[in-house]
C-alpha cells in the first residue's frame, strides 16, 4: 500500500514538474510554417519599460518596440503575401523572467523591451538588428549635490548606496565605478528597473543608472530625480530577442535593410518622437 502511494506521489511530482517546465516557455508559428500555410502567428514576450512597452490609457499595450514589430508584421505580409497576427504573451513585469522565458521558447516567439546587445548574450539567443543606441544616465534623488568629475564620485556620493537589477548592463557599469572610483560603494538589488527607480525617487540616500525612457518618464511627472550629465553612457545598443531555434532573424535582418534602413525612415523617426517626445529625441541625437 504503502509503496502503491510512493509511486502515485513520485508521478504527481513528475507532472508536476512537466506541467511547470511547460509554463516556462512561449511558443509561436516559425516562418517557414507561415511561407507554406500562407498564415500565422508571432508570439511578443515584453518587460514594461516607459517609451518602449508600455500601456496607453486605456490599458492597451504600446511603445517603440511595439509599433516597430508592427511595421514589421506589416512587411512581411506586403512583401510576401501572408497573413502574420502578433499576440502579446506574458505580464510583462520581470527582465529576467522576460528573458528567460523567450531563451526557453519555440519558434515564432520574440522579446521586446530595453534588451542590450551584448556577445555573452548571443550565445543564448538571436537579436534583430539594433533599433536604437540605449542612453543610460546616473541619476539620484534632487537633492543630492550634482556630480562634476567621476573621479570625485566616492567624495560627493559619499553615505549614498546604488541600487540596480542584477545581470544588466546598469549593475555592471555600477560594478565597473566601485571597481575602479568607488571601492567601498555598497550595492543592493532590486527586481525591475522601476523598483530602482523608486529607490531613487524615495531615498535621498539612493542613486542607479536608467536608461532615458526611465528618467523621461519620471522628468514628465515632474518627480524629484536628479540627472548627473557627467555619467551619461551610451554604449550599447537594443535589439529584439529570439530563441536560438528561431528562423525569423534572416527576416528581421530584411526588414531592418530594407529601403535604405528602417532607422533612416520617417516612421521611425515619428515613432521615437510620439514614445519619447522632442527632448528624448534630442537627448538621443545628442549622444549619438
Amino acid at each position: 500500500m504503502k509503496t502503491t502511494f510512493q509511486i502515485k506521489f513520485f508521478v504527481l511530482l513528475l507532472l508536476a514538474f512537466h506541467y511547470s517546465s511547460t509554463q516556462a516557455q512561449y511558443t509561436g508559428d516559425t516562418w517557414s510554417s507561415v511561407k507554406s500555410s500562407g498564415a500565422g502567428t508571432l508570439s511578443l514576450a515584453y518587460v514594461e519599460t516607459p517609451g518602449f512597452v508600455y500601456k496607453d490609457r486605456s490599458g492597451k499595450l504600446t511603445g517603440i518596440c511595439v509599433d516597430i514589430m508592427n511595421d514589421f508584421v506589416g512587411y512581411v505580409n506586403t512583401k510576401y503575401g501572408v497573413k502574420l497576427a502578433s499576440k502579446f504573451v506574458g505580464d510583462g513585469s520581470s527582465f529576467s523572467g522576460m528573458y528567460g522565458k523567450v531563451k526557453a521558447s519555440e519558434g515564432g516567439v520574440v522579446g521586446l523591451g530595453n534588451i542590450t546587445i551584448r556577445a555573452s548574450r548571443k550565445k543564448e539567443v538571436k537579436f534583430s538588428p539594433s533599433f536604437i543606441t540605449n542612453f543610460s544616465i546616473l541619476v539620484t534623488h534632487a537633492t543630492v549635490p550634482t556630480l562634476t568629475n567621476m573621479s570625485q564620485i566616492s567624495k560627493t556620493f559619499a553615505g549614498l548606496t546604488a541600487y540596480a537589477p542584477k545581470g544588466t548592463t546598469n549593475e555592471k557599469r555600477l560594478l565597473d565605478i566601485k571597481k575602479t572610483s568607488f571601492q567601498s560603494m555598497p550595492i543592493k538589488y532590486v527586481a525591475s528597473s522601476p523598483e530602482a527607480l523608486n529607490k531613487v525617487l524615495t531615498d535621498k540616500t539612493a542613486f542607479a543608472y536608467l536608461d532615458l525612457a526611465f528618467y523621461l518618464d519620471a522628468m514628465q511627472k515632474r518627480q524629484p530625480i536628479k540627472r548627473h550629465p557627467i555619467g551619461d553612457q551610451t554604449s550599447e545598443q537594443f535589439g529584439f530577442i529570439m530563441p536560438m531555434n528561431s528562423d525569423w532573424q534572416p527576416l528581421m535582418e530584411e526588414f531592418f535593410q530594407a529601403d535604405g534602413g528602417y532607422t533612416n525612415t520617417m516612421a521611425y523617426k515619428k515613432i521615437l518622437t510620439k514614445h519619447l517626445g522632442d527632448t528624448g529625441v534630442k537627448l538621443l541625437q545628442n549622444v549619438q
